[in-house]
């Protein structure tokens, strides 16, 4: 049965009495709650323990696939795949039902097959619906890969309801008869909800009792659009965390699924990790439908920085992030942004404020090098490299960039020299200037060859 205000849109419309009766979204960012109060002192980021223990779930072969115009090949994911576990990630959706569409079953069956033998360290999951196909497919998928899990969900914000013509009652039904049938199955459950950040808690309280009464090991909380803010996300996740502690469940484990629509994506999930969240849904590049989803490298690289302030081991091979996301980058055709975090200027600079402090590291640990100090010749050179970037180059794979443009100075030419293999005490004045003068007279930043040509002439040392 149908609450008030809920219609069955099959073959009608919905009357004008229904859309003024219609039930409202839950706003847990301002929302009043008798059963989840305003919380003031919240934490915005982990502690070191926490961050320490948060799994990354990658989402690049499921999410992240709709929010591009193809589907890449077996190959290709699998080449992807290997990547992302040499980095250190160990689960993965990979799929989402099908329903009748041969190709992308077909696709996603071959992907497990070849899973299960080169990739057999990464726990492979697929999203199902609350139907008998979804559960027979999932079923069979199961069979082709034996570790793999299930994400069993259903929507379940009021203007979800509204359009499906579903009540509480069958939401409830359903979660509770396909959750128990997948566990009864073998397959390990990962419980959701779409719009899960726009649910009250009295239904949140009551679906959680149904996803663990079901047998569900973990509960992925998703932020399906985007809408969420800090304050709202530790809400949740913490009456969550109070929900299963309640219900004398307190070893669920939390997912949080999180969508970069209004840009809170990284704060969000920060603060579910705080708030007690176990696991972050990533997509590298943060590619996925509309905005896009939570960023794989914004997440990884604020994480890891906790950690390594607190003196703790990475866990993730950070010098292979850059080839994960570029790998990403080409298989879905994305190009990598000219800015933003790990972007194509993320260490680039032409300015000769930035580069005079970067060029005097390098000539510091030139000095530490020639006096047999290595130890402080290493730390010299990562200065040189963190002076002007919070992000070290050398650290996720990548190399320091430097241009000369009709902002730079004598400094920018010379480390632009020994940045493409160069002595820049070999460059002569008269090198430098004619250097500089033509960035001036072109007004941009010269081109690799420019540079080069420019430079070409080579005299006598210059004194430092």
């Amino acid at each position: 049965m149908m609450q008030k205000g809920t219609a069955n849109l099959t073959g009608s419309t919905i009357a004008e009495a229904d859309v003024v009766d219609a039930p409202m979204n839950f706003n847990w960012n301002n929302e009043e709650s008798p059963l989840s109060p305003f919380l003031t002192n919240i934490p915005f980021e982990p502690s070191a323990s926490q961050a320490a223990e948060v799994e990354i779930v990658s989402e690049c072969l499921r999410d992240g696939l709709q929010g591009i115009s193809g589907y890449p090949s077996v190959d290709e994911m699998i080449r992807y795949l290997t990547l992302l576990d040499s980095f250190g990630v160990k689960y993965a959706c990979v799929g989402i039902f099908p329903g009748n569409a041969t190709f992308l079953d077909t696709r996603m069956k071959e992907l497990l097959a070849r899973m299960r033998v080169e990739t057999p360290s990464i726990v492979p999951s697929v999203l199902s619906m609350c139907t008998e196909d979804s559960l027979k497919w999932t079923l069979e998928c199961k069979e082709i890969h034996p570790d793999l899990e299930a994400v069993v969900f259903m929507g379940s914000a009021p203007s979800r309801r509204l359009v499906q013509g579903w009540d509480m009652g069958f939401i409830l039904n359903k979660l509770d008869t396909f959750i128990r049938k997948t566990v009864e199955m073998g397959v390990p459950v990962i419980a959701g909800t779409e719009h899960t950040t726009q649910t009250s808690p009295e239904d949140v309280r009551a679906i959680v009792r149904a996803q663990v009464e079901g047998g569900a090991y973990c509960i992925a909380l998703a932020d399906t659009i985007g809408t969420i803010r800090p304050l709202g996300t530790f809400r949740l996740v913490r009456f969550i965390r109070e929900e299963l502690q309640a219900l004398g469940a307190p070893d669920v484990k939390l997912d949080w699924h999180g969508h970069r629509d209004t840009g809170n994506a990284l704060s969000n999930a920060m603060v579910a990790a705080a708030a007690g969240a176990d696991r972050i849904h990533v997509v590298s590049r943060g590619v996925g439908e509309r905005s896009g989803n939570t960023s794989l490298e914004e997440v990884v690289l604020n994480l890891s920085t906790i950690e390594a302030e607190a003196g703790l081991s990475p866990r993730w091979a950070l010098s292979r992030l850059l080839d994960l996301i570029s790998c990403y980058e080409d298989m879905v055709g994305v190009t990598a942004p000219e800015h933003g975090v790990l972007g194509k200027r993320y260490s680039h600079t032409s300015s000769g404020i930035h580069t005079d402090a970067i060029l005097k590291a390098h000539r510091l640990a030139d000095n530490a090098r020639d006096k047999g100090d290595f130890v402080l010749e290493g730390k010299l050179r990562e200065m040189a490299g963190t002076v002007y970037s919070a992000v070290d180059p050398v650290a996720v794979g990548g190399t320091q960039s430097v241009s000369v443009s009709p902002w730079s100075g004598q400094s920018t030419v010379r480390l632009a020299y020994l940045n493409s293999g160069g002595d820049p005490q070999q460059l002569t004045s008269e090198a430098v200037e004619r250097t500089l003068s033509l960035a001036n007279r072109l007004g941009r930043e010269l081109t690799q060859d420019e540079l080069e040509a420019s430079c070409a002439e080579a005299a006598a040392p210059y004194g430092v």
